[in-house]
């Protein structure tokens, strides 16, 4: 359609990038999904008797030779050592699922009973208690369900917040294109990871569902209540309607940036000397060296919020705090980013020097 604003690059990155995150997600889904079938097998398989059925468990009895906690970064692997009945095969090892209830309670010399499961040691007995194994088929679920929900909680968001970029594309700004999306960017950032604790804690996939479910009306509301924050803070600085020019009364150094294709526009600069003459760009706190005079034909035109289109770092360094004084010397636009507290005194300072405002613009005074 004519007149319609087409979406830019970021919004094709933005789709590509989660449609990818999404189909990641969602193939991991179909591996929870065998892992599911495995542990219901798992399960309902009994021992194997004296024919080798294939879907069956296999006890063996084995003799506990002690316990080892390995240390791995902040967690821990908890190991049982044990000897089978076979001479040839020596002491062996398995990774057991936490500590609880079987790996606490041995000791060396008890007698335990290993369930195997295609061939690996699934579970371990002790007594009439029973301890699922690292590798068992009844916690396979829970890694993929935990990376699932972690990719498809943020990429979901991200293609919806492009897709609704892309309907609106064409309308002007608003307050409801910054609250809305960052709501819904913030809470699929935050569940994503919360879903991961969900489905290594729950009992099930349900269960682990039901607790991320669980987390989302107190996420989306934290999440609706920093984006509420963000508006604020940007529209607030947005409005620079309250700053007016303020004559600085004797010498001050203030942190301020110019920029433009004029000579007294230099890289590093980052300070500006007021209240002693003419208003000097500098490096030196103390004014002394790497001087750059302003010029009195420099001409204040309006006072504006930065922009992303600013040069770069001004953003990252007054973030919602900071302003640019839009000037001209000549037919060169020349910009002054500044802080939002020391703007009233570089402006009130470049009228005093004679800038070239607009006559009769009053200037108030600081003590």
């Amino acid at each position: 359609m004519s007149g319609e604003k087409a979406p830019g690059r970021g919004y094709r990155v933005a789709l590509s990038v989660g449609l990818a995150v999404v189909l990641a997600g969602v193939g991991l889904l179909f591996v929870v999904w065998g892992a599911v079938a495995e542990r219901d097998a798992y399960r309902a398989a009994e021992p194997c008797g004296v024919r080798a059925e294939q879907e069956c468990v296999r006890l063996d009895r084995a003799t506990v030779r002690g316990t080892h906690d390995q240390a791995m970064g902040r967690g821990v692997r908890h190991w049982l050592r044990y000897t089978t009945g076979d001479p040839s095969s020596g002491e062996e090892r398995v990774r057991m699922d936490g500590t609880s209830p079987v790996y606490d309670a041995v000791r060396a010399g008890d007698t335990v009973t290993l369930v195997r499961w295609q061939g690996e040691v699934a579970s371990v007995r002790l007594g009439e208690v029973a301890q699922e194994t690292h590798d068992s088929p009844a916690r396979g679920w829970r890694m993929p369900l935990a990376v699932a929900q972690v990719l498809l909680l943020p990429g979901l968001a991200f293609v919806w917040c492009a897709l609704w970029y892309r309907r609106r594309a064409a309308e002007p700004p608003s307050e409801t294109m910054v609250f809305l999306p960052l709501t819904v960017l913030l809470s699929g950032a935050l569940l994503g990871p919360l879903g991961l604790f969900g489905a290594m804690g729950g009992a099930d996939v349900g269960e682990a569902l039901r607790l991320t479910g669980l987390c989302a009306p107190p996420v989306v509301a934290f999440s609706a209540l920093v984006a509420w924050y963000v508006r604020r803070r940007s529209r607030k600085a947005a409005d620079t309607s309250d700053l007016a020019p303020v004559t600085p009364q004797g010498r001050r150094v203030l942190g301020a940036q110019v920029h433009g294709q004029v000579p007294y526009s230099r890289d590093g600069y980052g300070l500006l000397i007021v209240g002693d003459g003419p208003l000097v760009a500098t490096l030196d706190p103390h004014g002394k060296v790497a001087r750059s005079p302003l010029p009195a034909s420099l001409t204040v035109e309006r006072v504006r919020s930065i922009a992303s289109s600013d040069p770069r770092g001004w953003l990252e360094r007054y973030r919602y705090d900071g302003v640019v004084l839009v000037c001209r010397d000549g037919a060169e636009e020349v910009l002054i980013g500044t802080a939002r507290r020391d703007a009233p005194l570089v402006w009130g300072a470049l009228l005093a020097a004679g800038s070239g405002a607009p006559p009769g613009q009053p200037t108030a005074s600081a003590g």
